[in-house]
């Protein structure tokens, strides 16, 4: 069975539609890409699917259970849905050092051994300990993101959501950035919904990549496609 299915799928802000009858399927263990220009819907469903856009129409599932509109998140969906933002200034209080914004997710659940949890989520993404004194300024954007990304991983979700999770970076930071998203990926078991407008991203890090313009996904690449380079049709 999916580990997300969705079907029909619509959002609208007034007169415009965002995204419009969206339909696929994502399978455990697998990386799944929404590619298209700005503006074409494929941050709107990610946003849905995160909880974060409650006004929708359509029906989905997230491992196993059907998602309603107008509800938060809660329980075990609420900890096994986790996103990572395009800017992880988004994510990352300024006021607040690297050791508290870590801590946070850990202290809501209740969750002990916080400071060895915290060490332990800095060292899986390549940043020293001593970040943890820090604050999201003292940071370079590379160091942020590989915060934001430990932040996310901390309860450790089944399903990560990624918006554009890298064009915020330089380009020798960005490789550094998706070898990681793709090793953690292997160690954890995660499933990816990525989302982003760069072919080359979506070929390094898809199994299968939906191809979106004006609100709708208009075709599914295999692997086999994207190797050949069809998923650049946009």
């Amino acid at each position: 069975m999916a580990l997300v299915e969705v079907s029909q799928l619509q959002v609208t802000f007034g007169e415009i539609t965002a995204v419009s009858a969206a339909s696929f399927a994502i399978e455990k263990g697998e990386t799944f890409s929404l590619i298209g220009e700005s503006g074409c819907g494929k941050s709107t469903l990610l946003r849905v699917l995160a909880g974060l856009q409650r006004e929708w129409r359509g029906d989905i599932n997230v491992m196993g259970e059907a998602l309603q509109p107008g509800r938060r998140f809660a329980g075990q969906l609420r900890r096994n849905v986790q996103m990572v933002f395009q800017d992880p200034w988004a994510s990352l209080h300024p006021n607040h050092t690297i050791s508290r914004t870590l801590a946070e997710p850990l202290n809501i659940y209740g969750e002990t051994q916080i400071a060895e949890k915290v060490a332990e989520a800095l060292q899986q993404v390549g940043v020293a300990p001593d970040a943890a004194k820090r604050y999201p300024h003292q940071l370079s954007g590379g160091q942020r993101q590989r915060v934001a990304i430990a932040r996310a991983l901390l309860l450790r979700p089944q399903l990560l959501l990624l918006d554009e999770p890298t064009s915020a970076l330089d380009m020798s930071v960005q490789a550094e950035i998706l070898n990681l998203l793709n090793r953690l990926k292997q160690q954890h078991g995660m499933t990816y919904l990525l989302v982003s407008h760069d072919a080359d991203v979506v070929a390094h890090m898809s199994d299968r990549a939906a191809f979106m313009a004006q609100g709708v996904i208009q075709r599914v690449f295999d692997r086999e496609a994207m190797i050949k380079g069809e998923h650049r049709m946009g």
